[in-house]
């Protein structure tokens, strides 16, 4: 069965109160004591959760073989009693599933997908997909620390509560604007990476607030990412760049600029707002959940001033 390339977005069920969860390893291998915390906390949020046989699998970096890993995510999206998935961790390997994964099985069961960091790969596709997913905490890392921002994962998980919206004083705005698209992106070095690639970012997905977010990048390699992302044609259809806090990512000890300054030198001439500090994906602590596939604003005023709200629930 062929999938059509259609422009409307498709919202998973939301979850409900006993639904059982299924746990993906598509990247890093997984610590065994983390993942039991992490399935501990998920369960005290009221669901079930599945562990698939071969998710503590250890081949070089990753969870097993690219094989291994693909036919568990199929599986899951597959399996009539799995009602959602939650990635263990990122890392690095999932980019290695995408040239071979049964799209059509993806796109005929649509579920809730979670995750964040190396897992962009993963969203990457599901937005070619026209599929809603999360990007938030995952099961051996965020959840296992209890490190979360719990009122936005239950929200992107069951629909329960309101969308979103940075409370007053947590973004610096950059550049100044105002902006409404689908809300896009992940993690800067995936989102780079995929630029040329059949799973870049969509450049057919009209009017996007692009999700920004990164950890322990240089200023000069994000100044390098989004010059590719801008020379690959990445940004055409950005309306609007909401970046997450960026630790680690700093200008060399005594630099006479900042990586805002940085930024705002990259993204200054497509004249769209731009602010920073959007507590998710590798976030310091209490990480935001955010569907992905749906409406979301930003706006940037002269005086520094920025407010960014998620516009939509993300489940049916």
């Amino acid at each position: 069965m062929d999938i059509p390339h259609g422009s409307g977005w498709i919202r998973p069920r939301a979850l409900r109160p006993g639904d059982l969860i299924g746990v993906c390893a598509p990247s890093g291998f997984v610590d065994g004591e983390r993942l039991e915390r992490g399935v501990r906390e998920l369960e005290g949020l009221g669901f079930r959760v599945r562990v698939p046989e071969g998710a503590l699998s250890r081949s070089r970096f990753t969870a097993g073989s690219a094989a291994r890993r693909r036919a568990e995510l199929e599986a899951l999206f597959a399996a009539e009693d799995v009602a959602g998935i939650v990635c263990a961790r990122g890392g690095a390997g999932a980019g290695a599933l995408l040239r071979e994964i049964d799209r059509n099985c993806l796109a005929a069961n649509p579920k809730l997908f979670v995750g964040y960091s190396d897992v962009t790969a993963v969203h990457l596709l599901l937005n070619r997909l026209r599929l809603v997913s999360v990007h938030g905490p995952m099961l051996a890392r965020d959840l296992a620390a209890g490190s979360y921002h719990e009122a936005s994962l239950r929200h992107a998980l069951t629909g329960a509560g309101k969308p979103y919206r940075a409370p007053a004083g947590q973004l610096e705005g950059i550049l100044v604007g105002e902006a409404e698209g689908v809300l896009v992106g992940g993690c800067l070095s995936l989102l780079a990476s995929a630029a040329g690639t059949p799973w870049a970012l969509d450049p057919s997905i009209d009017d996007v607030v692009l999700l920004v977010e990164d950890v322990a990048e240089p200023a000069y390699r994000i100044d390098r990412m989004l010059q590719q992302l801008g020379d690959s044609g990445a940004l055409d259809n950005v309306r609007g760049v909401v970046f997450g806090t960026l630790p680690g990512c700093h200008a060399p000890e005594g630099a006479d600029y900042t990586v805002s300054d940085v930024i705002r030198g990259v993204l200054e001439r497509l004249g769209i707002p731009v602010a920073r500090g959007l507590p998710t994906g590798h976030a310091e602590r209490g990480g935001v959940s955010l569907p992905l596939g749906v409406r979301a604003r930003l706006r940037v005023e002269a005086t520094g001033i920025a407010e960014f709200s998620v516009l939509e629930r993300g489940v049916a």
